[in-house]
């Protein structure tokens, strides 16, 4: 069998004029998110353990076993970003997602601000679905 593309897509929202350093973080902030989401969490005895289980021919076995390959697209809206991460927990619940809130200490003058989206590590085609016509950062 033929390896299929995977890949992890970060949404950041433009309309913020965010500074550099704070979309970069908030790009981190989606990405491990979003790869966080496919652990399992239990606490015992006061400590907490993640598991992560993923068969050979799941996207995660081949992310992890490329490139990591991740790309940076971007909406012009809050509407528009939300629009996506609701059509994708409505239309593929599988694919993992993550939705990133600031909390607005040091920009959004205190005012709690949706910033970006976490996309994956999934099928490439599957996550193309929501985000292929959106423009690269």
């Amino acid at each position: 069998m033929e390896p299929r593309n995977v890949k992890q897509v970060i949404v950041m929202r433009k309309d913020l004029n965010m500074r550099k350093g704070k979309m970069i973080a908030q790009g981190a902030h989606a990405s491990v998110d979003a790869l966080l989401s496919l652990f399992s969490e239990r606490e015992e005895s006061g400590k907490t353990t993640y598991t992560l289980t993923y068969g050979e021919d799941s996207p995660l076995a081949e992310w992890l076993g490329g490139m990591y390959a991740k790309i940076c697209v971007y909406v012009n809206s809050e509407e528009e970003l939300m629009g996506i991460y609701e059509r994708i927990c409505r239309e593929n619940p599988e694919i993992p997602v993550a939705l990133i809130e600031d909390a607005g200490l040091t920009e959004f003058h205190g005012v709690p601000t949706k910033t970006c989206l976490g996309i994956g590590p999934w099928w490439s085609e599957e996550i193309d679905h929501f985000t292929g016509d959106l423009k690269l950062l």
